[in-house]
């Protein structure tokens, strides 16, 4: 297929896989395209969990074409950037769950992008790396930010220094994913099961949740706390908090309905 960038829908659970052989290279149309995409999946009501993937079974994402990056003024390059990370922070905006699917090596900007999902799972042979030091450049599509509060200052000042590619054990070892599985068969079955309770919780509460994730970012601690507090009172006057405490109370599964 001509399409670099696929979007796939099973039940309520939306599949987008970057599809730029031979490695997934995120030049611009790609990111356009995602763009695109995620516009789509914010406005689809039905969808309840989105997951990103790479086509094949040797790369998630690689960063930037190369190509487009030698001939990048000053003015280009901040243009550039400022456009990527405007797309990838609709992933960290986007009200659902969200997983990145990582059937392969995830290095500079594939990486990047794996980083603004909730979650990331990935197979064992995998690598994982923001090498982007060796191009005498940085990972500014959010690397040196998200990356040090993920994993703490410490581990990522080193990758960040050196561009180490490192193995999927040791990115389980210190947080840098979340589950690993052997292969991609069982990438996608772990995958589909995570969206299957995560489908079932109330959208409403889990907006908030990444809201206040959000705020935690952006605001001091105490403010964050004040925010935090007023998520909790609006959820206080939902339906799906009723429908919650009442399926509670009447020991059965609750039926949320964001409302």
């Amino acid at each position: 297929m001509d399409e670099v960038v696929l979007i796939e829908k099973k039940g309520n659970i939306a599949f987008i896989r970057i599809n730029n052989p031979p490695v997934n290279s995120l030049g611009r149309k790609i990111t356009e395209t995602l763009n695109t995409l995620l516009d789509q999946v914010l406005a689809d009501t039905n969808v309840k969990c989105l997951v990103i993937t790479g086509a094949g079974n040797k790369v998630f994402a690689s960063g930037a074409d190369i190509r487009e990056l030698e001939t990048l003024s000053e003015a280009q390059g901040i243009e550039l950037l400022t456009h990527v990370k405007e797309v990838f922070g609709k992933l960290l905006e986007l009200p659902k769950p969200t997983i990145a699917a990582i059937n392969g090596h995830a290095l500079g900007g594939g990486l990047e992008l794996a980083l603004h999902c909730d979650f990331r799972v990935a197979v064992e042979n995998a690598k994982f790396g923001l090498p982007e030091i060796n191009l005498g450049i940085i990972p500014a599509a959010g690397g040196t930010q998200l990356l040090p509060r993920l994993i703490g200052m410490t581990r990522a000042r080193w990758l960040l220094f050196s561009g180490e590619v490192i193995s999927s054990q040791y990115a389980l070892e210190i947080g840098l994913i979340d589950r690993l599985v052997k292969e991609e068969k069982a990438l996608m079955e772990e995958v589909a099961e995570m969206c299957k309770i995560l489908s079932t919780k109330p959208p409403l509460a889990y907006r908030a949740v990444k809201n206040a994730i959000k705020v935690s970012r952006e605001i001091p601690f105490s403010q964050a706390l004040r925010e935090e507090t007023k998520l909790f009172g609006k959820l206080c006057s939902t339906q799906d908090k009723a429908e919650g405490v009442r399926a509670f109370l009447e020991k059965r599964q609750p039926q949320f309905k964001g409302e």
